[in-house]
């Protein structure tokens, strides 16, 4: 980011040294993970946003390769969750699409994903748990038990840092910030003062691994569009001669239907 801003004094506060590592690893993960989905949802050929709307996971998982080089951060495994989440310096990110359009203003942001809200009430108790485990389940201790090991490493000290985002199925990232708030029972956040913090503008990062295979650059033309192939099919010999009186096997059983 050739015109990246200085870091705030509020990012530093709680990444120390690393805040700018942090901030940059925050929006690479988002471009490169919307970039994918824009692509699977082109890929798709379908009219709906499903394919799109399903990619959501990959922002975590982008955020995991971007940020675990980092001095101070670990993922680890929610219980029910099929992703990982992040930790930095413990603060634990949360990047949730809030709308499709700037139409809809980032104070109106709602974390919907249920296992996110769980840990952010979690976390925002007055008194949260030691093993954070009692507020997400009687379960999860005996159907979840590998998960429950990853909570485990989960300091109940950790703070949330929500990374609402505005992104679309035609273009991808278009805006994003990061802050800290306090969650609504319905999902919806309250800001703190002066946030959220709008996320700098970033080069989108180039979509690596194995969707990069289906660029179309210097592709031939399409199905329907070149010259038609030669069909070449196999001629039956010519018989020659027959006896007098006798018919060709095929000819004589059409002539024996017809009769």
């Amino acid at each position: 980011m050739a015109d990246e801003l200085p870091v705030s004094a509020w990012a530093r506060s709680h990444f120390g040294e690393a805040a700018e590592a942090v901030r940059r690893g925050v929006v690479e993960a988002l471009h490169q993970s919307q970039q994918r989905a824009v692509l699977v949802q082109e890929m798709s050929g379908l009219p709906s946003k499903q394919p799109y709307g399903g990619m959501w996971p990959a922002t975590y998982q982008a955020l995991e390769e971007q940020l675990l080089g980092i001095e101070g951060a670990h993922k680890f495994r929610a219980p029910r969750a099929s992703y990982n989440f992040v930790v930095v310096n413990e603060r634990l990110l949360l990047p949730f699409r809030h709308a499709d359009t700037l139409n809809q203003p980032v104070s109106q942001a709602r974390l919907a994903a249920k296992i996110p809200q769980e840990l952010s009430n979690a976390l925002s108790a007055a008194e949260p748990p030691p093993d954070l485990l009692s507020l997400l389940g009687e379960d999860v201790a005996t159907d979840h038990s590998a998960a429950v090991s990853e909570l485990i490493h989960l300091s109940p000290a950790t703070k949330i840092i929500y990374v609402p985002y505005v992104a679309h199925a035609d273009g991808g990232l278009v805006k994003a910030w990061w802050g800290e708030a306090l969650m609504q029972a319905d999902g919806s956040l309250s800001w703190r003062a002066n946030q959220p913090e709008e996320l700098p503008a970033a080069q989108p990062a180039r979509v690596t691994g194995p969707t990069a295979v289906v660029t179309t650059a210097g592709a031939g033309p399409a199905f329907n569009e070149g010259a038609m192939p030669t069909l070449e099919f196999p001629v039956r010999p010519r018989l020659e001669s027959l006896p007098s009186g006798e018919l060709e096997p095929q000819t004589a059983a059409v002539n024996d239907g017809d009769a």
